[in-house]
């Protein structure tokens, strides 16, 4: 261990050293206090805001009320294992990790002449209490959703799966902000290759910070392109979505500071389910999954096969040939769409970046002062807002904003493709757009999975909401430990030779 990392036995060296670097005096939120413990001095440091004082008073009470004879030898061993009552505390014997509890707000506290020091955790976190997610809503099921705050939305998990192989592994992410990362797994069912590769990219990222947290996480650790727009990883701010895929051998990646949870791997079929079909009857779950995968294909399609057959009428069939504007505005209709697709665009991230009371009033200027007046003064055809306007809600049928934007990327580009080389052009990108999901991969695993490489059970699975109790499978690509999921016969045997 280098110099510099030891805790030192005089006092007031590591005293002088921890104000120094913490900048004590300087910064107004770290808080220095010295003690008398028997007839040894003892200092502490935490971080204003970051502390439960009523704990820590309870503590230092019981650890000064000791004689000055109990402490004349193994002063720091006596007071951890006999006056540090509170349940979270440790020893330390590594300045460095010291300083990273203390900025994490956990307490530092020195006694003179240890070379050691005692850590409490009796941190409080500024932290809001789970509410209702504003993105995965569901007219039933539950309204709690994750926060900001690690150890909330741990417990969130825990509270769901009260499982002993649960795991929250640590890293910490940062040359500067040590922000903590949990990555969460079953131990016995999760592929440890997996694990072993989100661990090994977590550790190799090497920045000073991460202050955009699951985001910059994600372009760290997920390999391949990084021109690739289709997404890797599914967010998550529901609890109980979390814990399904766990159960199926999914990993998490639980950043502190976001209430976004990464789910990986994941594929195509992923990004086009949500909850609420698993709150409904298993048919009503079975169409509405079939409708959103509609929507979602029409979002892709629609504009650019309305464009690609009205600039080429002479390949429209007799019974299309109603098809194309008959009054198609002032600019040329390949521009229109691109133009409404900016505006539609523009509309969102308005939305999004004004304050709640004043998003529905843009939504009406949006929608009637923009689109109605621009169709009447001539610029638009009617046709194209309307088709415009259908491939939008398309696009926000899936839960995943991520991949949502990734069908409005494409879509720009085949309108692109089709005003320069028609309906040869809608082919190649359509073409082009397969090739690219078909070799993306999510951690090893294909996007397409399982319709490529196919895969019968699998395909009935991501096609259709089946009903729970036929669902005792774990998805095969997974390669999961345990790869049925009902309680396995042996153990039961086991069980039962122990109780006899």
């Amino acid at each position: 261990m280098e110099e510099q990392e030891r805790i030192n036995k005089d006092l007031d060296h590591n005293i002088n050293y921890l104000k120094d670097l913490l900048g004590v005096g300087e910064s107004f939120d770290i808080i220095f206090r010295e003690y008398k413990v028997g007839h040894k001095r003892a200092a502490s440091f935490s971080i204003n805001g970051m502390t439960n004082d009523v704990i820590l008073t309870n503590v230092f009470q019981d650890m000064l009320t000791l004689h000055p004879e109990e402490l004349s030898i193994n002063t720091l061993q006596k007071l951890f294992y006999t006056r540090a009552t509170h349940s979270q505390v440790k020893l330390m014997d590594n300045m460095k990790d010291a300083v990273t509890s203390l900025l994490s707000g956990e307490l530092l506290f020195l006694v003179d002449g240890e070379t050691e020091l005692i850590i409490f955790d009796a941190r409080a976190y500024p932290a809001r209490m789970p509410s209702e997610s504003t993105i995965e809503k569901v007219t039933r099921g539950s309204r709690d959703a994750f926060v900001e705050t690690l150890p909330f939305n741990t417990a969130l998990i825990r509270r769901r799966l009260r499982d002993p192989n649960l795991r929250f592994e640590i890293v910490k992410v940062g040359v500067r902000s040590r922000g903590d990362i949990a990555v969460c797994y079953i131990k016995d069912i999760t592929d440890p290759k997996l694990i072993d590769i989100v661990k090994q990219r977590l550790n190799n990222i090497n920045i000073d910070g991460i202050p955009m947290a699951e985001k910059a996480i994600e372009e760290y650790i997920v390999g391949g392109s990084k021109w690739n727009p289709l997404p890797k990883i599914r967010y998550t701010e529901r609890p109980d979505v979390a814990v399904v895929h766990l159960l199926e051998g999914h990993a998490c990646i639980i950043s502190d500071n976001s209430p976004n949870i990464m789910i990986l791997p994941t594929t195509f079929w992923h990004h086009v389910q949500h909850v609420e079909e698993f709150h409904q009857h298993v048919m009503i779950g079975s169409y509405l999954r079939l409708v959103r995968l509609f929507g979602i294909l029409l979002s892709l399609l629609l504009p650019p096969l309305w464009l690609a057959l009205v600039l080429q009428r002479h390949l429209l069939p007799e019974a299309l040939a109603f098809l194309g504007p008959r009054d198609p505005g002032i600019i040329p209709i390949g521009f229109q769409f691109l133009l409404a697709e900016v505006g539609v665009e523009l509309v969102r991230m308005a939305t999004v970046h004004v304050p709640t009371a004043q998003a529905t009033s843009l939504g009406f200027i949006g929608a009637f002062m923009l689109g109605d007046f621009a169709t009447k003064v001539g610029l638009f055809g009617n046709e194209i807002i309307f088709y415009t306007a259908v491939a939008a809600v398309g696009a926000f049928a899936t839960p995943s904003i991520e991949f949502a934007m990734a069908i409005r990327f494409f879509r720009a580009v085949l309108l692109l493709l089709v005003l320069f080389f028609k309906l040869p052009g809608l082919i190649v990108g359509l073409i082009g757009i397969f090739i690219v999901m078909a070799t993306t991969k999510s951690f090893g695993i294909p996007y397409l999975w399982p319709f490529l490489p196919f895969n019968l059970n699998g395909m009935k699975d991501v096609l259709l909401r089946l009903p729970l109790p036929s669902k005792v499978l774990r998805p095969a690509i997974l390669k999961p430990l345990d790869p049925d999921r009902l309680e396995n016969e042996n153990k039961k045997d086991e069980d039962k030779d122990e109780n006899k």
